[in-house]
């Protein structure tokens, strides 16, 4: 997606809506499928057997014979955007999809059916993860919460033009640990005038700052929980009443690492309710889903 939204600046070409509204679907997909590996298959054994419980049970076989009805939601959660993927794309993996100009090809009207009759299938696992997760880290994991990770530091993330939850368009924006807004209405292209990278002498690994503020005092966090630090609300109703009870549980702004898993429902909360907001929109069948352009 990020390739082909380059090749349509190469191109000065303006995507149909309805290729705008597809690329979305496609990444909320991508954001589902790869949450729910990361919570239910890696994650959640370590939780729910302990962290001292035999290392050649405690993965998703041993969450599965002790704790076989969430296991086997967050399994059935991962196939959904799975299968979402391979519906706009025709593959599971690397669908050859999104190309300058828009998609390849449209959505169909059973492809779009399906979607929408697996919608409430799907919902509630995210609920259900985020309940447990909550009693969690209100109970035997509330010190990794403290320990995990927890430190000051800036978030980055996309934001919409409203200051909402965003995943594949708007502008870049900066808060810093009290989610004071540190700069806002930023564009990528423009990425060189405001981050750097650092090294250390102990890693190969960069690090990236925030240039007006300088290394360290401006590294960043993104992903997930910058997402949710990052935006003033999500814009629908599941998701933006969990955000808030996680403000809530933080005091204010959420800034340890250990909370990235809590963050990572409340995004597949977000994106099982926007996928459910796009697919009612009727532009979503339209058949024009590529302007063409060339190099003259």
């Amino acid at each position: 997606i990020c390739s082909a939204k380059t090749g349509d600046k190469l191109l000065a070409v303006t995507i149909p809506p309805t290729a705008d509204k597809l690329r979305r679907l496609m990444n909320l997909a991508q954001l589902t499928q790869s949450h729910a590996l990361s919570f239910f298959h890696l994650s959640s054994p370590d939780f729910l057997l302990g962290w001292d419980s035999d290392p050649a049970k405690r993965n998703v076989f041993g969450l599965i014979a002790n704790h076989p009805d969430l296991a086997r939601s967050g399994i059935r959660l991962r196939q959904f955007g799975q299968r979402v993927i391979e519906i706009l794309g025709g593959r599971k993996i690397h669908a050859a999809w999104t190309v300058p100009g828009g998609v390849r090809e449209p959505l169909t009207f059973e492809g779009r059916q399906w979607i929408l009759d697996r919608l409430p299938e799907s919902l509630p696992t995210p609920r259900q993860a985020l309940t447990l997760f909550k009693d969690l880290i209100h109970g035997p994991l509330g010190q990794e919460v403290q320990v995990f990770g927890e430190f000051p530091s800036l978030f980055m993330g996309l934001v919409s033009a409203e200051g909402n939850w965003e995943h594949y368009g708007g502008q870049l924006r900066f808060v810093d640990h009290h989610r004071q807004i540190v700069a806002d209405g930023l564009g990528e292209d423009d990425y060189q005038q405001f981050l750097g990278e650092a090294v250390e002498p102990w890693s190969y690994l960069k690090f990236p700052y925030y240039k007006p503020l300088g290394y360290p005092e401006g590294i960043y966090r993104v992903g997930p929980l910058a997402r949710l630090n990052v935006c003033d609300r999500i814009g629908t109703p599941e998701a933006d009443a969990e955000l808030q009870a996680l403000r809530n549980y933080a005091g204010g702004v959420p800034t340890s690492s250990f909370l990235y898993h809590y963050a990572r429902l409340i995004d597949i909360l977000a994106c099982l309710e926007h996928n459910q907001i796009l697919l009612e929109d009727p532009v979503i069948l339209s058949t024009r889903v590529r302007a063409q352009a060339g190099v003259n």
